[in-house]
This record gives C-alpha cells, sequence and structure tokens, in this order.
C-alpha cells in the first residue's frame, strides 16, 4: 500500500485535504506540525508528502529546508499562496493556482489529487525499473 502524509497545522485545512485525498490503494495519514511529520518520516516514509504553506507560519520554510536536507529524495507537494510545487524526487515544476473563490478552491483540490496521482505513478515507475548495468 501507497503512502501519504498532509502536513497542515490547521485542523480543517488537514482534514480536507485527508478527505479528497483518501482512496483505497491509499493510506493518508497526517500530521500537524514539523516535528510530528518528521516523527512520521522516520518510521514510516511516505510516497508522498503534501504540505499546506498557504498560511503564513514560521516554521514552514525551516520544515521544507529539513526535510530536503535529511530526505532530498522525498517527493514533496507544496501547496503556497498562488501556486502549487511538485517535486517528484528529482525535478520539481509549478503550477498557478491563483483564484481565492470556492471554484479555485476546488481547482486547486483537483490539482492536488492529480499531482499526487503522478507523482505516486512515478514513485512506482523508480520502484519496478529493472536495474540497469554492464555485463
Amino acid at each position: 500500500m501507497r503512502h501519504v502524509l498532509v502536513v497542515s497545522p490547521h485542523r480543517a485545512s488537514r482534514e480536507l485535504l485527508l478527505r479528497f485525498l483518501t482512496e483505497p490503494e491509499l493510506a493518508v495519514g497526517a500530521a500537524e506540525d514539523a516535528d510530528a511529520a518528521l516523527a512520521s518520516l522516520a518510521s514510516t516514509p511516505p510516497s508522498v508528502v503534501v504540505v499546506d504553506l498557504r498560511r503564513p507560519d514560521e516554521d514552514h520554510p525551516l520544515f521544507l529546508a529539513l526535510l530536503r536536507k535529511r530526505y532530498p529524495a522525498q517527493a514533496v507537494i507544496a501547496l503556497v499562496p498562488g501556486s502549487l510545487r511538485i517535486f517528484d524526487g528529482s525535478h520539481e515544476r509549478v503550477l498557478e493556482a491563483r483564484d481565492d473563490s470556492a471554484e479555485g478552491l476546488h481547482r486547486l483540490l483537483s490539482a492536488v489529487k492529480q499531482a499526487v496521482g503522478e507523482v505516486l505513478a512515478q514513485h512506482l515507475l523508480r520502484v519496478f525499473r529493472p536495474p540497469v548495468g554492464q555485463a
């Protein structure tokens, strides 16, 4: 089973992302702060970490820097104001999401769900890719 970790200090955002991302083949967990997230990463490394950075918080830049330092190949999807940053473990890309309406939130959540699916597919390709070497 593939694991997704949702990190958000705000309960409503965490619960919304948990409900939106939950699927039968995914184990979706949540962490409310950087310490809980890092403890979860150490015990059960997820396939992807979804971090909600849409509200200002002093710990977010530090948490992302620490996450990249300790787990450089960890896939991370960060929701930042106005965009969605997707790091699949080797490449990063940014999707624009500039709308504060209810429809804009729905588009953002749909983009998050699609990005999670794409990152999980990339993760499976890395896991099942046959070894390449010289004979």
